[in-house]
């Protein structure tokens, strides 16, 4: 891990409280959100170009740490479930927010805009991207 003192989330867990660290480990950082209870960053502790480029040791620890950190959030009786949302876009950092979710709480997300952006389908070129994906996914042992 190579913190960069310029770096907002490089240094969010020195400057968060620490009251609201909740992870301060070798490849993840998590910290609770807003002063809002149920919403957690997670974020990685390295500079990446997103979830692709993570360390194989960031991928390996990344399922385990959310599985782990939902059901918590779950435990308490104060959410029903969470939701994940993929923030990497504006980052040197790969980072997600986990949102716990409460019975009847509106969508985080409205998919509209987002299907808009599929308005050129091309049945053959999906197809085409699924088959190279599930031969990249075949010699590493993954199962579907």
């Amino acid at each position: 891990m190579t913190a960069h003192p310029g770096c907002k989330i490089c240094t969010m867990l020195d400057a968060a409280a620490p009251e609201d660290v909740v992870l301060a480990g070798e490849h993840w950082g998590v910290v609770a959100m807003q002063e809002t209870p149920g919403i957690l960053m997670a974020f990685t502790r390295d500079h990446d170009a997103g979830i692709g480029t993570v360390s194989d040791q960031a991928a390996a620890a990344f399922g385990p740490m959310i599985k782990t950190l939902s059901a918590g959030l779950v435990a308490t009786g104060d959410f029903e479930k969470t939701s994940v949302i993929y923030l990497g876009d504006n980052a040197i950092h790969t980072h997600f927010m986990l949102v716990g979710r409460k019975a009847g709480d509106a969508p985080i997300f409205d998919n509209s805009p987002l299907m808009a952006r599929f308005a050129d389908k091309d049945r053959d070129r999906t197809r085409a991207l699924a088959a190279r994906l599930r031969d990249a996914l075949s010699p590493s042992g993954t199962t579907l």
